[in-house]
């Protein structure tokens, strides 16, 4: 298999995997999907975090509107 096609063909594979694990838990929906919900607010929570981070000024940077919205 050829480098192009491992990274799509990893995806594919996680995908089925994910379809069958939900597949066989069905009997468990109600806690499947507080998991999924839960897992969903931690991921978010941790994308805007990481965002939030990335554009904070710096320690010695000063915070104005114009700066701010001269650096975005």
């Amino acid at each position: 298999m050829t480098a192009a096609l491992a990274s799509p063909a990893a995806q594919v594979c996680a995908f089925v995997l994910g379809c069958a694990v939900i597949h066989a838990a069905r009997a468990y929906a109600d806690l499947l999907t507080r998991l999924l919900i839960a897992a969903f607010i931690g991921v978010s929570v941790l994308v805007l975090l990481a965002a939030a981070l990335t554009y904070a000024p710096g320690a010695d940077a000063t915070f104005d509107e114009v700066s701010v919205y001269a650096d975005s």
